[in-house]
Parts: C-alpha cells; sequence; structure tokens
C-alpha cells in the first residue's frame, strides 16, 4: 500500500481555493494509487475547517484511499480546548491512534515542544515572554506547561511504539511537532535573538527516544524549511512542510501551489 503525507498546507493564509483544493489533490492521490494519506497539522488555522476538509476529500477518495488528518498548532490555536484536542473527535482524526499498513503500524500524534531543541540558551522565563508576546501559541489554552503537555505525549508516543513492537509491527510515527535534531541545527535566523524560536519547534529528547528505540520512520512537520531525509542509525527523518507563500513570505520552490504540493508530498510504498 502507498502512503502519502503532508503538513502546513495553510489553505487559508496561502488563499487557496478549498474546491480547487480538493480536487486537484483527489484527482493526484487517486492516479498515485494512495492507499492511505495524511494531513499532518497546519491545513488551516481553525480544527473545524481542517475536519471539514478531511471529510470533504475523504468523500472524493473512498473507498480507494483513507484520509486522516492531526491538528497543528494553528488549528490549536482557535481555543480548542485541550481536552477536546485528546479526544477522538471523528475518524479522520490521527492523534492518539494507529493504523497498521501491512507489516508497518501507523501511530499519529499530535505532540508538542519541551524547549529542548534550544540547549539550554534562553532561561525558561525569557523562553515563556516570548511565547506570550509574539508566538502564535500564546492564543492557546494553556491547561499543562509546555514541558508537561510534551511529556504526556511523549508518553503516549512511546506506549504506541512499544505496544506495535510487541504486535510484530513496525512503527511509523507521524507527529506535527518536529523530532528531528539535525533540522533545527540548520535553520538560518536573520538575528541571534531570534534563536529562541527554536523552543517552540518540537523535541530533541523525543528524537532521541525515538532513535533508541529504533523507530524506522519519523515524519513531522512544523518546521518550514525543505530538508532531505536522513538516517540517525536505524531510523529515517522526513520534514514534510510546505510552507507559506504571502506577499512577505516566500517558503516555496515552485510559483505554483499544487506544484509545490506534489513536490513536498512524501509518498512511502510500504
Amino acid at each position: 500500500m502507498r502512503l502519502a503525507v503532508i503538513s502546513d498546507l495553510h489553505l487559508d493564509i496561502n488563499q487557496i481555493n478549498e474546491e480547487d483544493a480538493l480536487n486537484e489533490m483527489a484527482q493526484f492521490l487517486l492516479n498515485q494509487q494512495i492507499g492511505v494519506f495524511v494531513l499532518a497539522g497546519d491545513t488551516y488555522n481553525h480544527l473545524k475547517d481542517t475536519a471539514a476538509f478531511a471529510e470533504n476529500l475523504s468523500a472524493r477518495l473512498s473507498p480507494v484511499t483513507k484520509v486522516y488528518y492531526l491538528a497543528g498548532n494553528h488549528e490549536m490555536g482557535d481555543k480548542t480546548p485541550d481536552q477536546v484536542l485528546e479526544s477522538p473527535l471523528d475518524a479522520h482524526y490521527l492523534h492518539r491512534k494507529s493504523l497498521d499498513i501491512g507489516d508497518y503500524r501507523l501511530i499519529g500524534n499530535n505532540g508538542w515542544y519541551d524547549y529542548s531543541f534550544d540547549d539550554g540558551r534562553h532561561d525558561e522565563a525569557v523562553i515563556h515572554r516570548f511565547k506570550q508576546s509574539f508566538w502564535y501559541d500564546r492564543r492557546i489554552e494553556e491547561v499543562l506547561s509546555d514541558k508537561s503537555r510534551a511529556a504526556r505525549s511523549a508518553k503516549q508516543i512511546q506506549e504506541a511504539v512499544l505496544t506495535a513492537k510487541a504486535a510484530g509491527q513496525k512503527p511509523i510515527m507521524i507527529t506535527h511537532f518536529s523530532n528531528d535534531q539535525q533540522l533545527i541545527d540548520q535553520l538560518p535566523f536573520s538575528r541571534p535573538e531570534l534563536t529562541v524560536l527554536k523552543a517552540f519547534l518540537g523535541s530533541k529528547k523525543l528524537g532521541q527516544q525515538l532513535i533508541d528505540l529504533q523507530v524506522p520512520i519519523l515524519v513531522s512537520g512544523h518546521v518550514h524549511w525543505q530538508q532531505e531525509p536522513h538516517r540517525v542509525q536505524q531510523t529515517t527523518f522526513y520534514n514534510v512542510s510546505l510552507g507559506y507563500r504571502t506577499r512577505r513570505i516566500h517558503e516555496w520552490r515552485q510559483d505554483d501551489f499544487f506544484q509545490e504540493w506534489r513536490e513536498r508530498l512524501l509518498i512511502l510504498d510500504l
């Protein structure tokens, strides 16, 4: 079966017509005989819009392709309560769910960040103050501290991975937030003071934990920086973010959204 994953489409910010997106994606996914398609977060700025998009796309692809989605920080920023985000919202919501594909088990989790990519460069009070002053995630309900929220996610992920391995399945982990140290290390910053942003990109600790568990495939988004897949020990890392093309921000290699989408789409034959 063929698995396809993409993240950070930001269809609203990129001003993409939804009907055009549904038509183009459905046609391409069917032509490529994709069995499972995952939107790994930041599809829209509102969770209900992402959920509706997944449902509408599923209706066009059923029964050939199953469609799933995760919530990124942009979906979370619409003030959806934490207990709702942690619940099984609908049949397409992949957070805290697993799906067997042959010898593999697809595991979905939104993930979070624990400041470990910052490597202690900034005091936690400085990080939190920056977040509350400038970062998009200041909109998200703070039921738990960032470290506690990330620890909860890491525990969920570890339990799912161990369960998969006990069942003889090879885990494929999909999160919105990054676990890729090599990706974070190469990010350029226009000003030194902006390196504090690394704190909000994901979890270095979780990445190492999954390497130690010999998870063969880790897929994530959130970081709008294009990098080729790379391997650390037995684990291959994929970043599948598409990113922005607006009047001020140009992160695509192509001028056309759908060309960029096809280029950024990860397709794995399992």
